[in-house]
């Protein structure tokens, strides 16, 4: 048979208490991990959200360019439009030509408008923000695309002055 070797205990193996250390540690290790990861993951949410609020409200601003240029400004065009009124643009079937309709749009979780406002330019043509002249050629267009995340509010807003070009 084999002799039995009775060695020194002090040395060898875990104690409890190095025991609970070890497990301590792995838990901070562990829930430090996850937090992480879950703050990546809304962090990416969020920005794929943006960009997405983002390329409607481009589409948007597109939209009200071509639909400026396919009309005429004081006729049918942005001259005759109600300034500090939500719109959203729509195309008509065939062919395709750009509506501005009164309201809001809502695209999955966002909502879009665009808001036209009347432009007074100073002595020097600047565009001022009160006082001047009023310039019936120029409008300045806000487009807002706004959605909900972790129940903040939070918007894309693209700001940009038109002109009767054709003038």
């Amino acid at each position: 048979m084999f002799p039995i070797h009775k060695g020194n205990k002090s040395g060898g193996g875990l104690t409890v208490v190095e025991l609970l250390v070890v497990i301590a540690i792995s838990t901070v290790a562990l829930t430090s991990f996850l937090g992480l990861v879950s703050f990546s993951f809304g962090i990416s949410v969020l920005i794929k959200h943006t960009d997405q609020a983002n390329a409607l409200a481009q589409e948007i601003m597109e939209a009200v360019r071509n639909f400026r240029d396919g009309t005429d400004w004081n006729a049918t065009g942005l001259g005759k439009l109600a300034t500090s009124t939500d719109y959203f643009p729509q195309a008509t079937s065939t062919p395709k030509i750009w509506q501005l309709i009164p309201g809001k749009e809502t695209v999955d979780i966002f909502e879009r408008k665009v808001v036209f406002e009347d432009v007074r330019r100073d002595g020097d043509d600047n565009i001022v923000a009160s006082g001047g002249t009023f310039d019936p050629d120029t409008k300045k267009v806000t487009v807002n695309v706004s959605w909900s995340e972790k129940g903040e509010i939070r918007q894309i807003k693209l700001v940009t002055y038109l002109t009767n070009w054709k003038k």
